[in-house]
């Protein structure tokens, strides 16, 4: 799969990495109201109806327009709380951080020092609903996202096409 298959699926730029700090850290130029990807505050873009801070996501990462990574994003303030959590892997800051997020947060600094292009795409996982009875007699419906069946299924056509998970995937088959 390259980068025109995942906006063939529907998938929306919403963001890229920019430095800051004189290069020392960088920060995410986000998807606005008014279509345009910028370093501002102003309210969020959305992407098929949804605002960037809600739901479950799947995202691509791309290098000079090669998809670099596949990923979810399933925290409660969606692609906005995924970028945090990718941020926070700044190991000046957080030694505590987990592992993925630093190693993201220097391949996206190392990136970006070498003159480098990265662009982040995104597509909201549907909302499904369920019906479920509760001990025999209360019924109740709640939402379903499965970001993670989502991933799975992008990784693994990207495998099939490429014939080898993204470059920054690690144990993703």
């Amino acid at each position: 799969m390259i980068l025109q298959d995942f906006i063939d699926l529907g998938f929306e730029k919403i963001a890229k990495p920019i430095l800051i700090n004189e290069g020392n850290n960088y920060k995410f130029a986000l998807l606005r109201e008014n279509g345009e990807i910028k370093d501002i505050k102003g309210k969020l873009g959305k992407v098929q109806g949804r605002n960037l801070n809600e739901g479950y996501w799947v995202y691509i990462f791309t290098l000079n327009e090669n998809v670099i990574k596949i990923g979810k994003a399933e925290g409660e303030k969606g692609m906005i709380g995924r970028f945090s959590s990718y941020q926070s892997g700044n190991p000046k800051y957080n030694a505590k951080n987990g592992p993925q997020n630093r190693t993201i947060y220097l391949k996206v600094l190392d990136e970006l020092h070498k003159g480098n292009e990265i662009d982040i795409y995104a597509w909201p996982v549907p909302i499904r609903y369920e019906k479920q009875i509760f001990f025999g007699k209360w019924e109740k419906e709640f939402p379903i996202q499965d970001a993670k069946w989502h991933e799975s299924i992008l990784i693994e056509n990207y495998i099939q096409s490429q014939g080898e998970v993204p470059l920054w995937n690690e144990n993703k088959n």
